[in-house]
């Protein structure tokens, strides 16, 4: 370790340290403290030579250098999600913030102070002069995942680090108790007004015929959709997790018409942008038709929210619910479990008559 003393025109020193430890590159920074100095140098070679920091990439490649090789080469396998324009902001929000640092000085403390930072920070507007509004627990969670896809392929793929410090970052408690539905009336409303714009019609219907997310039906391919065996696939999910869902009369017969009326030689896209390159969106426009039918309080991700609900009065089962639904955990399935046609009493009723039965079988001298 090596300390230079520099006098400044003011007459102040500042103390440059550079640390050597073979195998790795140099390292260097300047305090205006010498004792903050020796103490940074000590702490940095004692953590190089014991390997404490991982492997010497991890010190010459940034945080920013891993989200634009992320976004260069999309990797599969590794946050299918972050593609999409809508997760763009979590991405950028850490190449603006922590971009600088390189990969060893991300650990998991300092993971944790960024998501405090997030979360205590106001988000920008939605629109000029709007208003901007806290960030709720959910939305630090999803960027801290999106931090743990770039720092994993980093791990697996590029050999950049030795281990996901993402991984210790404990999550925060989440309120996901919105189930907001439409009942029949107001689904009739929808529909009806939708039918002035047809590709938001087809796009509708189909959440509500396969509970899929915005991002994936918007993003859905022709190389996606089996319209013989009736099945449509999903890549871009949220968890990362392909799934595959089959179609109904109503679902198949859209795609049907769609499949035929599509412009031979664009893109494989099953709703390409009318204006644009890519594929289409429908945020602005379904938020346009719900305020003028007077659906309050209404969003597209409540379609899905509607079609498990369907699921859950039919009594569908949770395993198949939360297969169709491609929910990672079957808790978030649960969260429709008040809607099955048979109650908890129900089956605490099955279980008391069983008992009776049982205790009547031991008075007649019936051995069970």
């Amino acid at each position: 370790m090596q300390i230079i003393q520099r006098k400044k025109k003011n007459g102040q020193s500042s103390y440059t340290v550079r640390v050597r430890v073979q195998g790795y590159p140099n390292q260097t920074r300047t305090f205006s403290s010498k004792r903050d100095a020796e103490l940074w140098g000590r702490t940095l070679e004692t953590d190089l030579q014991s390997g404490r920091l991982g492997s010497a990439s991890s010190l010459t490649h940034t945080l920013r250098e891993a989200i634009e090789r992320f976004q260069l080469e999309k990797p599969d396998g590794y946050g299918a999600w972050l593609h999409l324009n809508v997760n763009k902001a979590s991405l950028d929000w850490w190449k603006a913030n922590y971009g600088s640092y390189t990969l060893a000085e991300l650990n998991t403390k300092l993971i944790v102070q960024a998501r405090d930072q997030l979360q205590n920070t106001l988000s920008p507007p939605k629109k000029v002069g709007g208003e901007r509004k806290n960030r709720r627990p959910s939305t630090c969670n999803r960027y801290v995942s999106a931090l743990s896809s770039i720092l994993q392929c980093a791990l697996e793929r590029w050999g950049w680090i030795d281990q996901n410090p993402c991984r210790q970052v404990r999550r925060l408690q989440e309120k996901n108790s919105r189930t907001r539905f439409l009942d029949d009336q107001e689904q009739e409303i929808l529909l009806e007004a939708c039918k002035v714009d047809p590709i938001l019609y087809d796009v509708v219907v189909l959440a509500l015929m396969t509970g899929a997310r915005q991002g994936e039906l918007c993003s859905l391919k022709w190389s996606d959709v089996d319209l013989k065996n009736a099945m449509v696939t999903f890549r871009h999910t949220k968890n990362g997790e392909t799934r595959s869902v089959p179609l109904n009369p109503i679902g198949l017969e859209i795609l049907k018409k769609r499949f035929c009326d599509r412009v031979i030689g664009e893109e494989d896209w099953v709703f390409p942008a009318e204006r644009s390159t890519g594929h289409v969106e429908v945020s602005k426009r379904f938020a346009r038709i719900c305020k003028n039918v007077g659906l309050v309080n209404f969003r597209f991700h409540d379609l899905r929210h509607s079609a498990a609900s369907k699921l859950a009065k039919a009594g569908t089962p949770i395993l198949q619910m939360q297969e169709i639904l491609g929910h990672k955990s079957v808790s978030m399935t649960k969260r429709y479990s008040h809607l099955r046609p048979t109650s908890l009493r129900d089956v605490a009723d099955i279980l008391g008559e069983s008992f009776e039965i049982s205790n009547l079988s031991k008075k007649n001298g019936v051995k069970s």
